[in-house]
C-alpha cells in the first residue's frame, strides 16, 4: 500500500512539473492581451478552485502578527513573480523563461540563509556560482535587447519568489499548506485587478479572442488550481528534498513544447546553461536534504 501511494505520488510529481512547464508556452499564446491582464485573469480564474481546496481550515484564525507574512506571499509571490515571468515570456522564449525560474530552489536556499540565518556551506556557495553562470550563459546567448531584458525580468522574478518563499516557510509552520496557497492568490487580486484594468485601458481594448479565452482558463484552472492541488498533494507524502529534485523536468517539458507547438529553436547557449542549472538543482537538494539529516539526528 505504500508502494502505491509513493507510485501515484511520483506520478503526481511528473504531472506537476508538465503542467507548470506547459503554462510558460500557454503563455505565449495570448500575444494580444497585455501581460498584466492575462497575470491579473490568470489569478482570478485560478483562485477559486484554491479557495474551494482551502474551505476546510477557513475556521483557523491567522494571528495578527502573521499577516504581514500573509501580504509578502500575495504581493511578492503571487502578484509580483507571475507579472514579472509573463512580462519575461513575452519577451524571451518560453523555454528560455521556464529555464530561468528553476532556479527558484536556489533563489530560496540564498534568501533563506539571508533572512531565516540558515547555514550556509560551502557546497551551496558552489550551486550559488553555477546558478550565476548558467544565467550569464543564457544571458550572453540571448538574440537581442528584448529577450536580454526578458531574461532580467525573469531573473527578478526568481528573486521575489524566493523572498515570498522565506515568509511561506514561516506561515506553513502553523498553517496548512494549501491556506497559505490560497490566502496568498486572494491577496494578490487586490494589486493585479487594478495592473490588469490599467493594462487594458492603455492597450486601448483586452485583446481577448476565444483562443485566448481558452489560454486563460488553462492558465488559470490548470497551471494554477490543478498545479497547485498536485504540488500540495504530492508534498503531503514526500519530503520537499525529493520533490525539487525534479525541478530541472520544468524547462524539459517547456523545451519540448515549446519546439512542438512554438517551433522554438534553441542556441547551443541554451543547451550550456540547461547543464549548469540543472545540476545547480539537484545539488543544491542533495546538500538541504543532507543538511536536514543531520539536524535530525542531533
Amino acid at each position: 500500500m505504500e508502494f502505491l501511494k509513493k507510485s501515484r505520488a511520483f506520478v503526481s510529481l511528473f504531472l506537476t512539473f508538465f503542467i507548470w512547464g506547459s503554462v510558460y508556452v500557454a503563455g505565449k499564446m495570448a500575444p494580444n492581451v497585455p501581460s498584466a491582464l492575462v497575470a491579473c485573469l490568470r489569478n482570478c480564474i485560478g483562485v477559486f478552485p484554491l479557495l474551494f481546496m482551502a474551505r476546510r481550515y477557513f475556521h483557523i484564525k491567522v494571528e495578527r502578527s502573521d499577516w504581514k507574512y500573509f501580504l509578502g506571499v500575495g504581493v511578492l509571490g503571487y502578484f509580483a513573480t507571475i507579472f514579472l515571468i509573463q512580462m519575461g515570456i513575452l519577451l524571451t522564449g518560453s523555454s528560455t523563461a521556464s529555464l530561468i525560474n528553476s532556479l527558484s530552489p536556489v533563489s530560496v536556499t540564498v534568501f533563506a540563509a539571508l533572512i531565516l540565518k540558515e547555514k550556509i556551506t560551502p557546497m551551496k556557495v558552489l550551486c550559488l556560482g553555477l546558478a550565476l553562470a548558467g544565467a550569464a550563459v543564457i544571458t550572453a546567448g540571448a538574440g537581442g535587447q528584448g529577450e536580454i531584458t526578458g531574461i532580467l525580468l525573469v531573473l527578478l522574478s526568481v528573486v521575489c519568489w524566493g523572498v515570498a518563499s522565506v515568509n511561506m516557510r514561516q506561515l506553513t509552520a502553523k498553517y496548512p499548506p494549501i491556506m497559505v496557497t490560497a490566502y496568498g492568490m486572494a491577496i494578490s487580486l487586490i494589486f493585479h485587478i487594478p495592473s490588469g484594468i490599467i493594462a487594458a485601458v492603455q492597450n486601448g481594448g483586452t485583446g481577448l479572442d476565444w483562443k485566448a479565452v481558452l489560454v486563460l482558463l488553462y492558465l488559470g484552472l490548470i497551471g494554477s488550481g490543478l498545479g497547485q492541488y498536485t504540488w500540495t498533494a504530492t508534498l503531503a507524502i514526500l519530503p520537499a528534498s525529493t520533490c525539487s529534485l525534479f525541478y530541472p523536468l520544468q524547462p524539459l517539458f517547456s523545451a519540448i513544447l515549446g519546439a512542438l507547438i512554438l517551433h522554438e529553436t534553441f542556441r547551443p547557449s541554451f543547451f550550456i546553461g540547461m547543464a549548469l542549472i540543472s545540476l545547480d538543482v539537484i545539488l543544491s537538494t542533495l546538500e538541504t536534504r543532507r543538511l536536514s539529516r543531520l539536524e535530525e539526528d542531533r
